[in-house]
């Protein structure tokens, strides 16, 4: 657990998963997980308006179309949260490719799971990343930040998979 200068205390990734983004790892089979640059993470970024999530285009934020590799029937996405508290998010998971790692291009995060929206309203928030596992207490930072923001969350919208 580490502070990096932001307001969201961050938690590392698991160990299994470093190097995952290097030529030759052997964690996915000889694919490489996609790291993004700071620039490239920014078509990801959500941000609220009016108590509502809008993605990078200003679009209100919907995860109808989206998949997750724990959820292919769809309707989550994938996210990520530094140690700011913004929030990044994919429609697609893909195994060996793109993970909730790469984000952040395996940098701690401060929070990070799956993501249900509709219309730019939030469903659900979950813990469920196993690159990070991250502990309830991150979990609820993500819920702090939103609703700081204003985002409706109610305690019966959070899922989690991961212990305290």
């Amino acid at each position: 657990m580490t502070r990096r200068g932001g307001s969201y205390e961050t938690t590392p990734i698991q160990p299994a998963s470093r190097g995952e983004n290097l030529p030759g790892n052997d964690r996915w089979g000889g694919k490489q997980v996609e790291y993004l640059t700071e620039d490239e993470r920014q078509k990801f970024r959500l941000t609220v308006h009016d108590g509502l999530l809008h993605d990078s285009s200003g679009h209100l934020f919907d995860t109808a179309s989206a998949r997750t590799l724990w959820m292919p029937s769809g309707g989550r996405a994938i996210f990520a949260m530094d140690h700011y508290g913004h929030l990044y998010s994919a429609p697609f998971h893909i195994l060996g490719e793109f993970h909730h790692s790469s984000f952040l291009a395996g940098e701690p995060v401060a929070g990070a799971g799956e993501i249900a929206a509709s219309q730019g309203k939030v469903l659900l928030i979950s813990d469920h990343s196993t690159h990070y596992r991250p502990a309830r207490k991150y979990t609820r930072q993500v819920i702090d930040s939103l609703r700081r923001q204003g985002v409706a969350v109610a305690d019966s919208q959070i899922e989690y998979h991961f212990g305290e």
